[in-house]
């Protein structure tokens, strides 16, 4: 009954208005006309008689039943997709944020002092933040949210995202004081992978069929020792990649994992690696035949080179009469740093002849190699110090006798000067017969794998970067 009641309450307020408009006028002044009176006192008897007899007439014949309201569930933007918090923790940091964006040389405790937070408040705030996060990675252009309470004034909190699987809160207790926390989010990972023909470049190609740069950039290395994409690569060449994907709970890719298989066909010749990590949790890249994809020296230990000179008798340049060149010469702009094309000591880095800057590495198995004409050599490098296979050992110039910037690159066996370019013959390090059984059980599986796993759909955006080389004079030399 009382649903009823309250269900129909407004026309019971409807209907006493209606009989003060029949009883009084515009002024609320009571009319003296006895027989509009009684017409109005009338009208309401008889509508509350009405609405009562309809009432007890409902509540017997009708079953109401208990209505039970439901709240839906709160639509949650992109951003608060990675709101870990608890409810009650959403509540307490309240209903309105303020979004700033890291500058240049600023840090959180002033930032907050910028934006109105006492000086007391933005220093506590900092301390629990500095628990659980190093200040010093904050970088310009980084978001962090301020939290406030729902009159707009009470400070309750800072929330900072600083990568795809980490959120950095800062939450007000009820007893005013900060506590910070980090929280991972957590990825399903998946493989897919890339499968065709070079038509353009490798990194078009590839980065176009879904290939993200950090794997594109594994593959280059894979194959850098054996393979010199300045010149060995024509179109149609085959490559395939299969790699680790990671997505979040609505599907999205977040990031890239490693490189799980490769397969390349420059000039028709096919290599193929698979991942492994050995018995000592070192990973690595071996063939079907258990050998390392890592050789012992890199043919081209400078990126994006022209190879302007090459092994043999020549006519020199600068002295005007065939010489035996004892190296190859890369072009390069000057500046371009120039990597150890395998890891040694290092047995000379001064200025040497005509040669002017110089660096030479003994390796293992009798082989040094040898770089000539460098503008300057890189922070460290000096006669004794041990370097590893691509660490840059100084940048491409035009000292001594040459003419114009370009790498002098020898390799020598045992005291003998040999080609450069053929040091792909070169196998990699085998893996101890100890990890072989382990090796191809996961290279079975890997290859189980392969043949599930569908090709790459990721969105990834064209980034074209042009390099403009002068040429203009022929840096040949040595």
């Amino acid at each position: 009954m009382s649903v009823i009641k309250n269900k129909f309450q407004w026309l019971f307020s409807a209907l006493r208005n209606d009989a003060k408009t029949l009883i009084g006028d515009k002024s609320s002044k009571t009319q003296r006309n006895v027989k509009v009176t009684l017409i109005a006192i009338g009208v309401f008897c008889g509508g509350a008689l009405a609405l009562s007899s309809f009432a007890s007439n409902t509540e017997t014949e009708l079953q109401i039943p208990a209505i039970q309201i439901i709240p839906e569930p709160p639509v949650l933007t992109a951003a608060e997709l990675y709101d870990f918090r608890a409810s009650s923790e959403q509540e307490l940091l309240g209903g309105s944020t303020k979004s700033l964006t890291l500058k240049s040389g600023q840090s959180l405790g002033p930032m907050l002092q910028k934006n109105g937070i006492a000086p007391n408040t933005a220093y506590a705030v900092t301390q629990a933040f500095s628990k659980v996060y190093n200040p010093r990675n904050l970088r310009a252009g980084q978001k962090i949210n301020l939290y406030f309470g729902e009159n707009g004034d009470d400070f309750t909190g800072i929330s900072l995202k600083p990568n795809a699987q980490n959120t950095i809160f800062v939450n007000r207790a009820s007893d005013g004081s900060f506590s910070g926390k980090k929280i991972a989010a957590e990825f399903t990972k998946s493989l897919v992978r890339v499968d065709a023909s070079i038509e353009n470049s490798l990194y078009l190609d590839a980065q176009k069929l879904g290939a993200p740069d950090k794997v594109i950039v594994q593959f280059s290395h894979i194959y850098a020792h054996s393979v010199d994409f300045q010149r060995d690569i024509r179109p149609g060449d085959k490559f395939e990649m299969m790699f680790e994907v990671y997505r979040d709970h609505r599907g999205k890719t977040i990031k890239a994992g490693d490189l799980v298989y490769t397969s390349f066909s420059p000039r028709g010749k096919q290599s193929e690696f698979y991942l492994f990590e050995n018995a000592k949790g070192r990973e690595g890249y071996y063939d079907a035949e258990g050998k390392g994809a890592k050789r012992m020296l890199m043919r081209t230990p400078v990126n994006g080179a022209r190879l302007s000179s090459r092994f043999g008798s020549r006519k020199h340049p600068v002295l005007g009469y065939r010489k035996n060149h004892t190296g190859v010469d890369f072009a390069a702009p000057r500046g371009t740093p120039i990597m150890a094309a395998g890891t040694g000591t290092i047995i000379r880095a001064n200025r040497f002849s005509t040669f002017g800057n110089y660096v030479s590495i003994r390796h293992s198995d009798g082989y040094v190699t040898a770089y000539a004409h460098l503008k300057g050599f890189a922070r460290g490098i000096k006669k004794g110090r041990r370097v590893v296979q691509g660490q840059t050992i100084g940048y491409v110039g035009t000292t001594g006798r040459s003419t114009g910037p370009h790498l002098h690159y020898e390799v020598h066996k045992k005291g003998r000067k040999i080609n450069p370019m053929t040091l792909s013959t070169l196998s990699g390090k085998p893996l101890l017969k100890a990890d072989l059984p382990a090796f191809k059980e996961r290279m079975a599986e890997i290859i189980a794998e392969k043949s599930k796993t569908g090709l790459a759909i990721l969105p990834a955006p064209l980034q074209v970067v042009e390099v403009t080389v002068d040429t203009t004079q022929a840096p040949d030399a040595q």
